[in-house]
C-alpha cells in the first residue's frame, strides 16, 4: 500500500495521468480523496474540474471528498490549496467501495438498511466518515452503526465551512451534499487499521453540572449561567477576542463512566449562555481543561510510537481546526512530527469522528490518526522517536496547573469521603433506605413547611407479618433477604413518587411520608403496596404480606402524636388477622 499526494497546480494533468499508468500497472485497488479549502472562492468550479480529470484519466477508482481547511501535502499543512490523494493498495484481496447519502426522512432507515448490508461483507475492517450533517443525525446513525463488531474501525472527520461558505461533502459523481454523509468503505482480507485520538487537555477544578442546555447551547452549569465560569475563574470578557481566548480552557465533558471528550466554547450570548462546538447533554459532568502546549506536544509523541509499533503505510490525519487555530503560528507542528517516518494525508476539520469502545464519538480539539497496512508488520529500526522528559524547562503556567490540579484532585477526593460518611450516618445499611433518625428528622421539617402553606401531610407505617417465624424457620440470612427485597420495591416503586420519602424505622418496620397528597391518594398507595407483596411471589419462606396503618397529620397536633397514631394503626391491622390497612381518614 502506498500513499500519492499533489496540489492541483500547473503540473496537475501530467501527475494523474502518471498516476493513471502506476494504477494500470498494479491491477489492485485505489481510492481518490480531495480537500477542497472551504473559503477559496469559486472552489466548486475548480473542484467540478478536477473530478472530471480523475474520472476521464483514472476511470473506474472511486472518489470521496469535502470542503476543507489546513490540507495536508508532504507531512505539512497548506492553506487554500486543493488537495488530492491517491492511495494504491498491492494485495488483490483488498478493495474500497464509497457511498453517498443525504435524504434526511430515510435517515434512520438508511442507516439501517446500511448496517444489514454491511454486516453481510466479510473482511470489512473499517469506515471513513466525511459529513456535515446534523449532529442529532450524526449520533443516531453512528449508534446504529456501532452494532457492527468491535474491531471494524470508524473514524472521519466533519467537512468545513461557515455563514458564507456551506459545507460539503460528495462521493463519485454525487451532487455537493450540504446536510449529510460519505462513506467509504476498507475491505480485505489482510488489511490492517489502527485508530488513535491525542488530546493533551488537562482537566482543573471540581466538576460542574450542566444543568440546563439545548443542543450545542449550554445555559447553565449548576444553575447558574454558564459564562459564570469564564468570567469568575478566568476572567475571560465578553468581547471579540472570547473564542480565542476561551480556546485555550475547553470543556472536558463526561456523559459517563465510559465517555469523555472535549468539547470548546465558540460564543457566548447575551444571556449567558454559551454555544459550544458540539452538543453538550444536560446532565453530563464538565471541568474546565487547560491547554499546556507541552503537555499536548508529549501526547502526540506518545501517540506517534503507537503508530510507528503498528508499522503503517500510510496514515490519514483529522486534525481539529480548533486545535489548529490553538497552535497558531506553530499549527504544522504536530502533523509535521507525525509525518517524520511515514506519508500521511488529511486536513483540519469541524469535529473528528472515532469510534472508542464500541462507541461512535464525535471529537474537538483532537486529533484522529488512521494507520494502515497490507500483510505483516515490518518494525521500523531506522526511526527514533524521542520522548520529551526534561522537567526543568516546564514552563511556570504547567507547574501552576499542576499545583491547582493536585490540589484539587485531593480535596475531590476528601469531599467523596465526607459524602460516604453523610450517606452512612443517614442511611441504613442493610437496605439502603434512610435510616431512623434521617426519616423522622425529614418529617418534622415537612410538617414545619408545610404548617407555613397550611397543607397536609401523611405517613404509612407498614411490618412484615410473621417475620420472626421467617428467621426461626429459615435463618436470619433469609430474613435479611426479605428486608432488601421490600426496600427494592419501595425505592423503585414508591419513592419513585412525587416528593415520597422512605425509610426502615426499626426491625421489619418501615416508614413512608407522603407530602401533599389526598386521603384518597394515600390510602390507595398504601392498598397498591400491600397487594404487590401478596403477588411479589415471596422467598423460601412463602408469600410476604405486609400490615398497614394510614394516617394524616392533624392541625395544632404534634409530629410525635401522627407517629403514635398511625403505629396504633399498624397494630390494629395486625391484630384483626394481618394482611391488611387500617386506616382512620
Amino acid at each position: 500500500m502506498k500513499l500519492l499526494q499533489t496540489a492541483v497546480d500547473e503540473n496537475f494533468m501530467i501527475t494523474i495521468r502518471n498516476w493513471a499508468e502506476d494504477v494500470q500497472k498494479s491491477n489492485c485497488a485505489a481510492l481518490f480523496h480531495i480537500y477542497a479549502p472551504y473559503d477559496r472562492k469559486d472552489i466548486k468550479d475548480d473542484l467540478a474540474d478536477v473530478r472530471k480529470v480523475l474520472m476521464q484519466e483514472v476511470p473506474g477508482v472511486p472518489v470521496i471528498g469535502c470542503s476543507a481547511t489546513g490540507e495536508i501535502v508532504d507531512g505539512h499543512m497548506r492553506s487554500n490549496q486543493l488537495v488530492v490523494t491517491l492511495t494504491l493498495f498491492d494485495d488483490p484481496d483488498s478493495r474500497v467501495e464509497v457511498m453517498a447519502y443525504c435524504d434526511e426522512e430515510r435517515d434512520l432507515e438508511d442507516a439501517a438498511d446500511l448496517l444489514e448490508r454491511l454486516e453481510s461483507v466479510q473482511n470489512l475492517k473499517g469506515i471513513e466518515v466525511l459529513t456535515n450533517a446534523r449532529y442529532e443525525r450524526l449520533e443516531t446513525v453512528g449508534a446504529i452503526l456501532d452494532a457492527l463488531p468491535e474491531e471494524i474501525e470508524l473514524f472521519g472527520g466533519v467537512a468545513v465551512g461557515d455563514d458564507v461558505q456551506q459545507s460539503f461533502v460528495f462521493a463519485d459523481d454525487s451532487d455537493y451534499i450540504a446536510d449529510g454523509t460519505a462513506f467509504a468503505f476498507y475491505i480485505g482480507k489482510d488489511l490492517h487499521i489502527q485508530t488513535n485520538r491525542m488530546f493533551g487537555w488537562k482537566p482543573i477544578g471540581y466538576p460542574l453540572k450542566v444543568t440546563k442546555s439545548e443542543g450545542a447551547v449550554v445555559y447553565e452549569l449548576d444553575g447558574k449561567p454558564a459564562y459564570d465560569v469564564y468570567n469568575h475563574y478566568l476572567h475571560i470578557q465578553k468581547d471579540e477576542r472570547f473564542f480565542y481566548n476561551a480556546l485555550e480552557f475547553p470543556w472536558e465533558v463526561q456523559v459517563d463512566e465510559e465517555t469523555k471528550y472535549i468539547r470548546h466554547a465558540k460564543a457566548v450570548y447575551e444571556d449567558g449562555s454559551i454555544l459550544m462546538s458540539s452538543n453538550i447533554p444536560r446532565g453530563s459532568d464538565v471541568r474546565i481543561a487547560y491547554g499546556d502546549p507541552r503537555r499536548i506536544f508529549e501526547h502526540t509523541k506518545r501517540t506517534e510510537l503507537e503508530v510507528k509499533d503498528f508499522s503503517p503505510q500510510v496514515v490519514t490525519i483529522f486534525n481539529c481546526m480548533g486545535r489548529m487555530l490553538f497552535w497558531g503560528d506553530k499549527a504544522n507542528l504536530e502533523v509535521s512530527e507525525m509525518s517524520k517516518f511515514v506519508t500521511t494525508a488529511g486536513f483540519s476539520a469541524l469535529g473528528e469522528i472515532m469510534r472508542y469502545k464500541r462507541i461512535t464519538l464525535l471529537n474537538n480539539l483532537s486529533i484522529v490518526t488512521v494507520a494502515m497496512r497490507e500483510g505483516v508488520a515490518i518494525p521500523r529500526t531506522d526511526v527514533t522517536i524521542d520522548t520529551l522528559t526534561d522537567d526543568a524547562n516546564m514552563p511556570i503556567t504547567a507547574r501552576l496547573a499542576i499545583f491547582i490540579n493536585t490540589i484539587t484532585e485531593e480535596l475531590m477526593e476528601k469531599n467523596e469521603q465526607l459524602n460516604e460518611m453523610l450517606h452512612n450516618a443517614s442511611h441504613d445499611a442493610l437496605t439502603g433506605l434512610l435510616n431512623r433518625g434521617a426519616i423522622e428528622r425529614i418529617i418534622y421539617e415537612t410538617d414545619e413547611r408545610l404548617e407555613n402553606v397550611n397543607k397536609k401531610w401523611h405517613l404509612i407505617m407498614i411490618d412484615v407479618d410473621d417475620f420472626k417465624m421467617v428467621n426461626d424457620n429459615f435463618g436470619h440470612q433469609e430474613g435479611d433477604q426479605t428486608l432488601r427485597s421490600m426496600a427494592k420495591y419501595l425505592t423503585y416503586q414508591i419513592k419513585a413518587l412525587r416528593n415520597v420519602e422512605v425509610g426502615r424505622w426499626g426491625g421489619e418496620e418501615f416508614m413512608i411520608l407522603l407530602p401533599e397528597y389526598t386521603d384518597s391518594e394515600a390510602k390507595q398507595i398504601a392498598e397498591n403496596i400491600r397487594r404487590d407483596m401478596v403477588n411479589s411471589g415471596g422467598n423460601m419462606a412463602g408469600r410476604i404480606t405486609i400490615s398497614v396503618g394510614v394516617t394524616s397529620h392533624r392541625k395544632a397536633e404534634s409530629v410525635m402524636e401522627t407517629i403514635k397514631r398511625v403505629d396504633s394503626l399498624l397494630y390494629r391491622a395486625k391484630s384483626n388477622g394481618k394482611n391488611q390497612v387500617c386506616s382512620d381518614l
